[in-house]
């Protein structure tokens, strides 16, 4: 993964902050050039794939906000995700959405998994069918 400018934020936020030895990002929507790729329920309008999809992207701009936050040769490690899913009430395939996010993380950093929560919710900033927060322990390289 590259290196990149942390995400512009959408309101009045810091899109990461370190803390000692932790970065914790912002609520992470899937945006491109600061638009909402999509918007929906997933179980209604988005597929389980696609919201997979949709959920790689809000957590690649996450790692994009951490990487911007520390020093390239830093140690990553994923500590905790958590991912919010605009669904139907009778969703329950909370767990493979958030999956797809898992293994893009075990890609990424040392090549651990995080502790995660995803959880259904009824609405998201902007009609966005799924938001992240990342949480991550940087070190020296």
């Amino acid at each position: 993964m590259s290196r990149g400018v942390s995400p512009v934020p959408a309101g009045a936020y810091a899109s990461a902050v370190q803390v000692g030895r932790l970065v914790v990002t912002a609520g992470m929507t899937p945006r491109r050039d600061g638009r909402l790729v999509e918007t929906g329920v997933v179980g209604r309008d988005i597929s389980v794939d696609r919201a997979g999809e949709l959920t790689v992207l809000a957590v690649e701009r996450a790692i994009t906000a951490v990487d911007a936050s520390c020093a390239a040769s830093a140690r990553r490690r994923p500590v905790q995700l958590t991912v919010w899913l605009r669904t139907t009430d009778d969703f329950d395939e909370h767990t493979r959405v958030a999956d797809s996010a898992s293994a893009l993380l075990a890609r990424w950093g040392d090549g651990t998994l995080p502790a995660r929560a995803a959880v259904g919710v009824t609405s998201l900033p902007g009609g966005a069918p799924v938001e992240i927060v990342l949480v991550a322990e940087v070190g020296d390289g």
